[in-house]
């Protein structure tokens, strides 16, 4: 004999998720965007099965715990359980076996597994990263060094240049005063010489 599982309403699986209404609607909306196709009524509104509401689990883990982007969280979790295809305006579909079951748990540890996986290999690339980072930080840091010791000898043979110049001028200004006092005794003892 054939069983049936319940279908969710929006509503239903909002309150099972302790979302809004427009969260679920914008995740779903991401889902499907990666392929994922959710049931839908005669009304061409979403209706949800146990299963969609495993998806949309794994999905909030990914948006909620580990803050990955919408369309990230959407690529992995249909790369994961697939795309789902079920027949448009079904309103209840046959319920799994055990073996089933046992199938989805099995597939909730490999997608924890992955997520891990996913986690470490996120954190190595932001590690390198900020080694890129420090590494070009600090060859900045070397060059501007670099520049402000240049400065600063420009500077200094400059402020170096200036007092020479203004040491030659005052030279040049007392050999002239000292040229025009000897013209002036020269001139004094001629004249006292005269008298």
């Amino acid at each position: 004999m054939e069983t049936f599982e319940k279908a969710y309403s929006p509503k239903e699986i909002s309150i099972t998720l302790d979302i809004g209404d427009s969260t679920l609607r914008k995740w779903c909306i991401a889902l499907e965007k990666s392929g994922y196709q959710f049931i839908r009524n005669d009304h061409n509104s979403r209706v949800f099965v146990e299963g969609d509401l495993i998806v949309l689990r794994h999905f909030q883990n990914l948006v909620k715990q580990h803050n990955m982007m919408l369309d990230n969280a959407a690529n992995l979790v249909v790369d994961r359980f697939g795309k789902r295809a079920f027949e448009v305006g079904t309103g209840v579909v046959p319920a799994g076996n055990q073996e089933e079951q046992r199938d989805l748990t099995r597939s909730k540890e490999e997608v924890i597994t992955q997520l891990l996986e996913h986690i470490k290999r996120q954190d190595e690339f932001n590690k390198e990263l900020i080694a890129r980072l420090d590494q070009q930080q600090k060859y900045i840091d070397e060059r501007l060094e670099k520049m402000d010791n240049r400065y600063s000898e420009r500077d200094s043979l400059l402020l170096q240049s200036i007092r020479e110049t203004q040491e030659t001028k005052q030279l040049l200004l007392e050999a002239k005063e000292e040229e025009q006092q000897k013209k002036t005794r020269k001139g004094l003892l001629r004249w006292f010489s005269k008298e």
